[in-house]
């Protein structure tokens, strides 16, 4: 049986692709959409899930760059 792609926002990543994806969180007082930039690594093979982020708060400089090694 065929693995199902992962989705989330609204869009699909195939199963052994990586993809970003800009997911709509908020809009701006003047209407303006605010995205939250997501890269998303579907490995081959079934397993568990891991989500790591960085960057949550505007001075956090070292989690941004150990996310984006780790990628």
């Amino acid at each position: 049986m065929a693995r199902a792609p992962f989705e989330m926002a609204d869009m699909r990543v195939a199963p052994g692709t990586r993809q970003q994806i800009d997911v709509p969180v908020a809009r701006l007082y003047t209407h303006a959409p605010l995205y939250i930039p997501v890269e998303i690594v579907h490995g081959r093979q079934a397993g568990p899930v891991l989500l790591v982020c960085g960057g949550i708060h505007g001075d956090e400089i070292n989690g941004v760059e150990i996310v984006r090694r780790l990628l």
